[in-house]
């Protein structure tokens, strides 16, 4: 069994040195940039050996660069470094894959195949076959022309030595035995020391057969040994024991993986057989199968919430993960709003009390992360980078932390209640409706279809036509994001957790109603040029206060007379009473009786008057064109167009997406909403001006 294993993918960097700097890698300087999640050396095409015909070229996936890495366990930094003679090639040569950027969640990420690879002193090499379908063309163009310049090999780490020099204060470790499984093309490299190879300083077409076995079965020969010089009959025996020694290894290798991705699938959680043997047959690494495990499950429970992943909780009780995570979700809920309900008290009491220090141990722990000795800021960057930052925190089979996921959870609960909660008093009289895309909406007025017409004498039916009127307009993206860092934990901030993204959902509610009641108040031309409130469309009416109940039923009687286009009466009644908030007292008044002034009755007061709607907005207070004495009156809009606001399918209302944080240590969720509102038809409204 290998003494260490870590799967790590190799970023490229850009190039200035020459190809010598690759037979003299002590020269070589340190990379300069360093990511926690992947190992990067730089790696680069040589355009002159293209060939336009076959889709070959070659290339140098590695240099033998010094890389910084760094040790989770131990808190140090440290610099490692391939040795080529460690190196099995094995994958490579059969075929391995050529990627996009380490993607190996389907075909459609395989570029090409390695058709051969080999090792020179200290350098990688490779032969690389890119594919002829089409969506791979303009990625051979860009390597051809030298845009694409970068790789990167995915590789396995089985066993490393220390060798750091007396004296130094780096430590220095070595790779002796190491298996690269995939080259992919990648846009940014760390490693500064490598270059293109010239046409002329190419290596051969092929290595040798002693080379490339060599680098498999790890034959130790000394430095200055020519493989030419050996005689035929000890080469020949070297290559049977070579692979036959290679043969053995990768069955192990291969037995190993096997067994460990089925002990993830069917660990803790249960995954189709189907889906296990895909992942095994592909020949996918470990921690790939893991991640594929967790997405596919990830992404059913989002398909249903209600359906259980984990068979725990099919069998008559819940995991102690789902829980934990509940019950952590609760106990931070409790504090943002102590008047919760009492069953979210009784989920969250095993967790009263404790910060987000604590609860971030909590889930290291339960993970198998030993969190003894690790100081608060150690605590809260691995609980929150989890499985997509510091992996080699995690030893387990499952290989991340809740954290994230409960501080994202918290978050989007609040912010969703906020947007909920907040007042949008447009919606009685408007209609809702979605869009599948961002293109512009055309709407035809209902009011303009035509009445049905008479059969003719031998029965034929009339054909109806719509006319040319309609409104239209298009979806628009609001949004913003809001970081859940590890300052917050730290802090302990719940106003970070809770209340910022509450004001996020209510800041999206705001956002629809300033736009539905800018509708009204701006009073912009409609399809037919004229503003939506207009004596041509027999909707405004002057010195009609709101005080007189006869000026409430001069404007019903106006609505009811409303026609359609071609003359059709369509007797609309005002449902909804909309005013500014500087006459509600006087609304509230008329509409109900109990509240009428001591000089009229409710006979004074029409049944109709009293059974309308009042709807108070003080946004119509804020506008001139308004003021405090004007009021509107809708109708239902079930029986005519009026205002319309639109949605994106699928997501109607404000939509939350979270992710692990790029920019910083932590959690950032996005809050975006895809939304319009617009008139669609002037008959269903009707606006009051008093004097």
């Amino acid at each position: 069994m290998p003494d260490e294993i870590t799967g790590t993918a190799l970023e490229a960097a850009p190039v200035e040195a020459v190809a010598a700097a690759a037979a003299e890698p002590e020269r070589q300087p340190e990379a300069a940039e360093f990511q926690v999640e992947r190992f990067t050396v730089a790696a680069n095409f040589a355009p002159p050996s293209a060939n336009e015909d076959a889709r070959t070229i070659d290339a140098v996936w590695y240099t033998g660069a010094k890389v910084p890495r760094f040790d989770w366990r131990s808190g140090e930094e440290y610099d490692l470094i391939l040795d080529m003679k460690g190196c099995r090639m094995d994958r490579l040569n059969n075929g391995g894959p050529v990627l996009d950027s380490h993607s190996a969640y389907g075909v459609e990420s395989q570029l090409g195949v390695v058709r051969k690879a080999w090792a020179k002193k200290s350098t990688g090499l490779a032969t690389l076959q890119f594919s002829k379908r089409d969506a791979v063309t303009a990625i051979w163009n860009d390597v051809k022309g030298g845009i694409i310049q970068n790789l990167s090999p995915g590789m396995w780490i089985y066993k490393r030595v220390d060798t750091t020099a007396k004296g130094q204060d780096r430590k220095e470790f070595t790779a002796t035995d190491w298996e690269p499984f995939e080259i992919s093309l990648v846009s940014v490299a760390a490693d500064a020391s490598t270059t293109f190879m010239s046409a002329a300083s190419m290596p051969p077409a092929q290595p040798s057969v002693i080379e490339t076995q060599r680098a498999s079965a790890h034959i130790k020969e000394k430095p200055d040994m020519e493989t030419t010089t050996q005689d035929p009959g000890v080469e020949a025996r070297q290559n049977e024991v070579a692979l036959a020694a290679a043969r053995d290894e990768a069955v192990k290798a291969e037995r190993l993986r096997a067994s460990t991705i089925r002990a993830i699938a069917t660990g803790p959680f249960k995954v189709e057989e189907n889906f296990l043997a895909a992942l095994i047959d592909e020949g996918v690494s470990v921690d790939t199968a893991r991640e594929r495990i967790m997405t596919k499950l990830d992404a059913e429970f989002r398909k249903n919430p209600t359906i259980p992943i984990n068979p725990l909780a099919t069998s008559g009780g819940k995991d102690e993960v789902d829980k934990r995570r509940e019950g952590m979700e609760a106990a931070l809920m409790l504090r943002g709003s102590p008047r919760a309900s009492g069953e979210m008290f009784d989920t969250g009491r095993e967790f009263a009390g404790l910060t987000l220090v604590d609860m971030a141990r909590e889930c290291l722990n339960a993970v198998g992360v030993k969190t003894r000795g690790m100081s608060r800021n150690e605590i809260a960057r691995a609980a929150l980078q989890g499985r997509h930052g510091a992996s080699e925190y995690f030893d387990g089979a499952m290989t991340t932390s809740d954290f994230p996921n409960i501080l994202a959870n918290v978050a989007n609960k609040t912010l969703r209640q906020a947007y909920e909660a907040a007042p949008r008093n447009f919606v009685p009289f408007c209609r809702q409706v979605t869009a599948l895309d961002f293109k512009p909406v055309n709407r035809i007025q209902l009011s303009d279809i035509a009445a049905l017409q008479k059969t003719n004498e031998n029965g034929e039916f009339v054909r109806i036509y719509v006319s040319d009127s309609k409104e239209s307009y298009a979806l628009t993206t609001w949004g913003g994001i809001v970081p859940i860092t590890r300052k917050v934990v730290l802090n302990d901030d719940l106003q970070a957790l809770t209340r910022i993204p509450a004001g996020l959902g209510i800041a999206a509610a705001t956002l629809e109603s300033d736009a539905v009641w800018a509708v009204i108040t701006a009073n912009a031309n409609m399809a037919d040029g004229v503003p939506l409130f207009h004596a041509t469309h027999k909707n405004l009416t002057g010195t009609n206060a709101l005080a007189a109940v006869a000026n409430i039923t001069a404007a019903r009687k106006l609505m009811r007379k409303q026609t359609a286009p071609k003359g059709t009466i369509l007797n609309l009644i005002p449902k909804f009473l909309i005013i500014p908030a500087a006459l509600e007292g006087i609304a509230v008044q008329i509409t109900n009786p109990i509240n009428l002034a001591a000089t009229a009755s409710s006979a004074d007061v029409p049944a109709f008057v009293r059974a309308m709607v009042p709807i108070v907005e003080p946004r119509l207070d804020a506008v001139a064109s308004v003021g405090d004495t004007n009021w509107y009156t809708a109708a239902d809009p079930s029986t005519i167009d009026t205002i319309e606001y639109c949605y994106l399918e699928g997501q109607q209302g404000v939509y939350i997406e979270t992710r692990q944080g790029f920019e910083v240590d932590g959690v950032e969720i996005k809050a975006r909403l895809d939304f319009a509102a617009a008139a669609i038809d002037h008959r269903g409204l009707q606006k009051n001006t008093a004097a």
